[in-house]
Formats: C-alpha cells, structure tokens, sequence
C-alpha cells in the first residue's frame, strides 16, 4: 500500500457498530489500524443524544455537535497510520436527509449540515465503507439488550424509517464520492475474521480469495463477492 487508509462501519443505530469497532483494528492487514469511536460518553453528546429523542426539530443539534467534534479530531490524526471509523460524513448525511422531512420548519441550518458533513469528508476521505445491514426488528432487539436508558423510548417506525433511509441513501452517497461499500448481511453476528477478510479484498490487501458471499460496490460498477 502506498498511503494509510480510511474504512468506516456504517448502519442503523443499534445494528452493533460499536461491537464491531472494538475488534475489528486487530484483524485488519497492512500496518497499524486505530478505531475513532463515537464519543458517546462526552457529556455535550448525552445532553444532545437526549433531546435528540425527545424533539424531532432539536436531532439537528447532535449530529451538528458530532460533526464539529469529528473535523476536530480528524485534523489531528497521525496521518502515517490507517483508521476505522464509527460512522462517518455519509452516515451524517443519511441523518440530515432522513430528519429534514420530520422537522417542522427546516431552514438554512439543514442545508449548513449537509456542507459540514461534505467538509468533513472532505479532511476524512475514505477507501471504503462497511455497511452493516440488519432489519430493523434485529435492531430494536440489540437496542433494548444494551440498555441505555436514553434509547428506551425510541419507537420501531423511526428505526425501520431510518433503514429505509440508509438502503436509499447510503448506496448513491458512496457512488457520487466513488466510495467501494461492502455490504454486511448482519442479521446475525459473524466472526471478525469474515468481515477483516471483506475489507482485505475490497482494498487489495491480501492476494487471498474472498470467500465470504457479501457484496462489495468496487470502483466504479457493483462486483458481488463470491
């Protein structure tokens, strides 16, 4: 490889990103893999994450939060080493599509999101993304196992809408950024192993065959990995 690269895990909430993020770096080839996890414990993040909830019209405020703290991180990343992101611009712009049609009276701020989101993938462009996929029974299940209390009111109409959102959306972000998306049946949990092996492939890490059955969208035409 001649330059670091830069994956992201992308999915709906509670798909089990997170899960995935902490034993993924290990797994993966080619030098030193650091995971950027979400900052779900900084305090700003719980506050917003709250009335992110409770407030169709304030869920703008988190992910504006979460951008800014991400462009901040990302300037000061050691540029010789690869990384593993949890969620990335294209999942923040999912977010801003999804959430526009449920605000009340979107108005130039919407619009200061999408820019923010491009910019920051612009500083953090990415080699490829992940893509988790799950149904969204299977992500209501995981969300409720985890137990965070500020998730316990979340309905299954807004995770199945937001799936919705990620199967339409997703696909056509990474293609006008010409960004490979490997596609993750992940219904079930499968090994670390599978999904390094994925990642190997897409990026021509490895000489090895996939042998995992998933689909990697490859610059520039959809390939289906067999």
């Amino acid at each position: 490889m001649t330059k670091p690269l830069r994956i992201a895990l992308e999915g709906n909430i509670g798909v089990g990103k997170s899960t995935l993020l902490n034993s993924l770096p290990k797994h993966l080839k080619g030098g030193e893999w650091v995971p950027l996890p979400e900052p779900i414990n900084h305090p700003e993040f719980q506050r917003l994450l709250k009335e992110f909830y409770l407030d169709a019209n304030k869920r703008i405020d988190l992910h504006h939060w979460i951008i800014k703290d991400r462009l901040r991180e990302t300037l000061s990343l050691d540029k010789t080493k690869h990384y593993v992101a949890e969620r990335s611009f294209i999942g923040d712009l999912v977010f801003a599509y999804a959430n526009l049609l449920n605000h009340e009276r979107p108005g130039g701020t919407y619009l200061n999101l999408i820019y923010e989101s491009i910019e920051y993938g612009l500083h953090f462009p990415l080699d490829a993304v992940v893509y988790l996929e799950a149904t969204p029974a299977a992500c209501m299940k995981r969300i409720r196992s985890r137990g965070r209390n500020v998730e316990n009111d979340i309905p299954q109409s807004y995770i199945e809408y937001l799936h919705n959102c990620y199967q339409t959306h997703l696909p056509e972000i990474a293609k006008k950024f010409n960004i490979p998306v490997i596609r993750i049946d992940w219904n079930e949990f499968r090994s670390t192993e599978y999904i390094a092996q994925s990642v190997h492939t897409a990026l021509n890490i490895s000489s090895s065959n996939n042998e995992t059955g998933d689909q990697v969208e490859t610059r520039p035409k959809l390939a289906v990995v067999a």
